[in-house]
């Protein structure tokens, strides 16, 4: 294809995504872990994520418009949590993942997944990807909707709570990117790539993020990258780029503490509507009667 018609097909492109009208939900850190109840080693509390996320499906689905999908953004199960004196297999995983696949049928809306670094790969693999290529495979992809390009990365680094894009995923990126470079794209990444300046989770940020966002910002049509992990609401704008973090759907982590401090919620989401080539975005927390409030 010459230039010419490069620039005629991402001139349609743009036609097309100025007509874009749709919305999003990102849940995220919903750490399920069936037959118990996590007690956060910072928070001197219990807390019943399965319940929480309950809540938090129906308020997705009391949303209007209706979300024409949702992103979860990692750490979809947790039973380590309730094992800490031992690595649990990839077995004693799998009923996390039945359990929240169970809840996430309520959905309103297709679900797409990302894996944290709680999550177990072969677990989520056999539950909830059953079109994986390996027991073990990495979980990257791209997608569509209207005008719109989708990427959801995969930022495990197993044994270890921050995390990492490896040069193969890195690589795909850019030829994903360079292929859909005259849609407007959002990427999702577990791990947030930018520091938040708050000092202990930011020892646990994706490792070689400045690498990441230096490749995006060579990609025009990327503005804006959406990140689970910290369990709290926070928004980081350089240049073109907005990177925003989401709260927890169960627990949420202080936004001013300076050392680890764990609250006890409330669950919360986070909704994009999508206008054209603009994107409009709020963060949604569950009251105590399960409906949501800014």
């Amino acid at each position: 294809m010459g230039l010419d018609e490069d620039q005629e097909v991402d001139s349609k492109n743009v036609t097309i995504a100025s007509e874009a009208r749709f919305r999003f939900v990102h849940l995220t850190d919903t750490h399920i872990m069936a037959g118990g109840r996590w007690r956060p080693r910072a928070g001197g509390f219990e807390f019943d994520t399965e319940e929480s996320l309950r809540r938090v499906v129906e308020a997705v689905r009391a949303l209007d418009p209706a979300p024409a999908f949702a992103i979860l953004g990692g750490d979809l199960a947790s039973p380590d949590l309730l094992h800490r004196d031992r690595p649990l297999t990839s077995q004693e995983y799998e009923p996390s993942y039945r359990l929240l696949a169970e809840i996430l049928a309520r959905l309103p809306c297709p679900a797409r997944f990302l894996v944290g670094n709680h999550d177990d790969r072969v677990a989520f693999n056999r539950v909830l990807r059953a079109a994986a290529p390996t027991a073990n495979a990495p979980h990257y992809y791209g997608f569509d909707y209207q005008a719109y390009h989708f990427v959801a990365l995969d930022s495990q680094e197993p044994g270890q709570a921050g995390g990492f894009l490896d040069p193969a995923q890195l690589e795909w990126l850019h030829l994903d990117l360079a292929r859909h470079r005259g849609r407007p794209t959002v990427v999702f990444v577990h791990h947030h790539p930018w520091a938040l300046g708050l000092e202990w989770i930011d020892t646990m940020t994706l490792r070689n993020g400045e690498q990441l966002m230096s490749m995006l910002h060579e990609h025009t049509q990327v503005r804006w990258v959406i990140c689970g992990h910290v369990h709290l609401d926070q928004a980081v704008q350089r240049g073109r780029l907005t990177m925003l973090t989401t709260p927890s759907t169960c627990v949420q982590l202080s936004k001013v503490s300076q050392a680890a401090k764990v609250l006890p919620g409330p669950p919360a989401f986070r909704v994009v509507d999508v206008s054209g080539e603009e994107l409009a975005t709020r963060v949604l927390h569950l009251r105590a009667d399960g409906s949501a409030e800014l």
